[in-house]
């Protein structure tokens, strides 16, 4: 027993360490204040540890004049874990930290799938380069401290798990080892952030309830247990409000323990002594809250200045936010912008659900669930089982509180039950086993261990370091010569002397496109203005059809840092606007704005891109299949108004279908006929009013065209045809039918015409 306990305590120990080592590396490929809302947090600590008060909320100051309200919303938090750290960063001049907080307002928070503009700060490398000082060097020992906590959350999920399955090393190893290189967790500890000491605190709590269910239920407790939990669950309270999640947990095991004991000490007695208890550390702050705010938890400060999601989630919501859930899990960083490789994603997904899935099917085959129901049906029993059923509503009370907060705001985030991590590690490596035999569990154990170690080690490098790598001028001559253009002025500030641009697809509703570009700007004269550079996309009648608007150089050189000459490689990613109709083409610019003046200094108009048809249109009620010659057919069309008056338009919708990629750009010819060949009234034009020309179409596409016939006022009242057909127009050739039908399609439905004196 001495030699198992000593082996399990060095690997634990090298578990820990391995962490800690892991956390220094994502402390450092980290720019300061750009990890997990730290621009917020760690104001929070600078306020308290130069004025040595806490801040106070003021809505309209926070909204209206943010560099008075740094810390923003993040101000009504619970300071337990602020004031530890201004505790430990007390010695240390931060004044500079307004000179650090350059806010970058136009980063592209929570969109991962956008290159470039991650910062949320804009960053001079060279006053924060080692060796640091002023808030750089705090900001430094705050994290550093913060990943202390961490380690402790590491201790406890073995604590945790020896606990849940007392008898099984290899699992409580790995569950060890699965939050130590959980790279989200490792992420959030290697921040200045209060989800560290909360993770802790929250893993405690768990710990706790977890002997005090256990020994509940062999003899009495004694009050000073009640008490130590209640001082636990005031230091939860005092650090984050998602310690309210244990007065919701601990109400539901002490009933439990009352229950099977038949004694209502646990409930009536244990339960005021802990909320007596939780009171004495953290009711001060709930009393400050409700002078100050009206609100003893401060959310309606908190909520006025972070605004809600104006709306509550629909299904699509919630379907596309559980992505970024799973995601800030395993591992989603910087402003939720900045991810990993789709693959690992794809390996903890696979990881949670077999561990899941396993879980659930343990609890039945094993008879963990039976004996439980068991246990509120004969509570004489004295066969207490097993209690893998605390962390299984801890977790799920953690995840209720988050669903909660997302109909509020946007925060369906992962990282937000991490509170329960050390027991969700434990129960997921306990599924993991369920599906192999128990003499390859520590080899299991093991190589789960080595593979999320591996790769929580590789992120730092493939995705954190490059995502934040700061761009360094170039000379002209390191244009590539097929990018250079003949400069385009942007006023006297700039000039865009390059571009790189191909021909691009795009299809509706592709989250994770967009048009790519790289624009080159050379700066002409200095400018103490910082302007904005746009690239845009415009479609039909120049509607604008998606948008990008930031700073120059990845959104990490504002104009006023430029000097005359240098010249900024620059790439974009153009969205397409949802409301963008297609199929068109789309007019590609690039240009930079003044955003106080509201003036345009410059566009450059770069190229074409095409959004394609969607893949799904709806039916014609008319319905035919006509093919012609070049890969084009058609398949249906649609007269409104059925019966037209003289002098009004008939619109023939056309449903075009491309079976191959036609060889050059055709007109599409619509004759009214009357007795004879010659069309008494006609509705020609480019397909999509040359928005969509037959050059640009693929094979498989469907193209909704629609043209117009405006009928004479004289014509008169009788029945007409509607031929249809294109022609090449400098030729004036028509395609010919390849069923040897000539060279137009006529209409099956015949034009009623009234007459406009009616």
């Amino acid at each position: 027993m001495t030699r198992f306990r000593s082996t399990s305590r060095q690997i634990v120990a090298l578990i820990v360490l391995l962490y800690l080592c892991l956390g220094v590396l994502y402390s450092l490929a980290t720019p300061v204040l750009e990890a997990s809302d730290e621009f917020k947090h760690y104001p929070y600590v600078q306020h308290l540890q130069t004025n040595g008060e806490l801040p106070v909320l003021e809505p309209e100051v926070c909204r209206h004049s943010p560099d008075a309200c740094p810390w923003l919303q993040d101000g009504g938090q619970p300071p337990a874990y602020y004031a530890l750290l201004a505790a430990v960063t007390s010695w240390i001049d931060t004044s500079d930290l307004s000179e650090l907080l350059w806010r970058n307002d136009h980063a592209f928070i929570g969109d991962p799938a956008q290159v470039c503009n991650k910062n949320l700060i804009i960053h001079r490398p060279t006053e924060e380069r080692f060796p640091w000082q002023g808030a750089v060097l705090a900001i430094y020992l705050s994290r550093f401290t913060t990943i202390a906590l961490g380690a402790g959350s590491v201790i406890l999920t073995f604590r945790i798990a020896r606990e849940l399955f007392p008898g099984n090393r290899a699992l409580a190893l790995s569950a060890t080892g699965l939050t130590a290189f959980n790279p989200m967790f490792i992420f959030v500890n290697a921040s200045v952030n209060n989800d560290a000491l909360t993770i802790l605190l929250g893993s405690l709590t768990l710990l706790i309830s977890l002997r005090l269910v256990r020994d509940g239920l062999r003899e009495p407790l004694s009050l000073w247990r009640y008490a130590l939990m209640g001082v636990t669950v005031g230091l939860f309270l005092l650090t984050k409000l998602s310690g309210l999640a244990a007065l919701m947990l601990l109400p539901v095991l002490l009933a439990w323990v009352g229950y099977r004991r038949r004694s209502w000490r646990p409930l009536a007695v244990g339960f005021p002594v802990i909320l007596a208890a939780a009171a004495l550390v953290s009711g001060w702050w709930f009393l400050r809250n409700w002078q100050l705010y009206g609100d003893p938890t401060g959310l309606n400060a908190f909520i006025e200045i972070q605004g809600t999601r104006g709306g509550f989630p629909t299904l699509r919501d919630w379907v596309e936010e559980f992505v970024t859930f799973r995601w800030t899990y395993w591992g989603l960083f910087g402003g939720v912008n900045v991810r990993a490789p789709l693959a690992v994603y794809r390996f903890f997904e696979t990881l949670s659900l077999l561990g899941i899935v396993g879980f659930a099917t343990w609890t039945v085959r094993s008879g963990e669930l039976r004996g439980l129901w068991l246990g509120l049906r004969r509570p004489e029993s004295t066969n207490h089982g097993s209690l893998w059923w605390i962390p299984v509503i801890w977790g799920g009370i953690l995840f209720v509180s988050v669903l909660r907060w997302t109909v509020i705001s946007h925060a369906f985030q992962g990282r937000l039950i991490f509170p329960g991590i050390a027991g969700i590690s434990t129960l997921l490596v306990a599924g993991l086993h369920h599906w192999f035999p128990r003499r390859v569990h520590s080899p299991l154990s093991l190589i789960v261990a080595a593979t999320t170690l591996v790769i929580a080690a590789i992120l730092p490098f493939t995705s954190i370091l490059p995502a934040y790598a700061h761009p360094e001028p170039l000379e002209l001559t390191d244009v590539p010569d097929d990018a250079r253009v003949t400069p385009v002025p942007m006023g006297t500030v700039a000039q865009i002397v390059g571009w790189e641009f191909e021909g691009q697809t795009v299809t509706p509703g592709d989250g994770d496109g967009g048009v790519d570009l790289v624009v080159y700007w050379q700066a002409v004269s200095p400018d103490s203005a910082d302007h904005i550079s746009f690239v845009r996309l415009l479609g039909r009648d120049h509607e604008l059809a998606g948008e990008i608007n930031r700073h120059p150089a990845c959104g990490m050189v504002p104009t006023s840092l430029w000097e005359p000459g240098q010249v900024w490689r620059d790439p974009y990613r153009i969205p397409v606007a949802d409301q963008a109709r297609a199929p068109t083409r789309l007019r590609v610019e690039a240009g930079l704005y003044n955003p106080e003046l509201g003036e345009t200094l410059g566009v450059a108009k770069v190229g074409e891109a095409k959004l394609a048809p969607p893949e799904a249109v709806p039916e014609l009620e008319n319905v035919m299949s006509v093919t012609l010659a070049d890969g084009i057919a058609l398949r249906g069309y649609h007269l409104s108004p059925p019966e037209p008056t003289a002098g009004e338009a008939l619109t023939v919708a056309l449903r075009w279908a491309a079976r191959d990629t036609p060889s050059r750009d055709y007109q599409v010819f619509v004759h009214l006929l009357g007795d004879g060949p010659t069309p008494v009234a006609q509705g020609d034009g480019s397909p999509l009013q040359g928005y969509y020309p037959t050059g640009m179409w693929a094979a498989g596409e469907i193209i909704s065209d629609a043209h117009k016939i405006q009928l004479p006022v004289e014509l008169p009242e009788t029945h007409y045809r509607v031929a249809v057909g294109m022609y090449h127009l400098e030729t004036m050739e028509r395609l010919p039918r390849l069923d040897g039908g000539g060279d137009s399609i006529v209409i099956p439905t015949t034009v009623t015409v009234r007459s406009a004196q009616r």
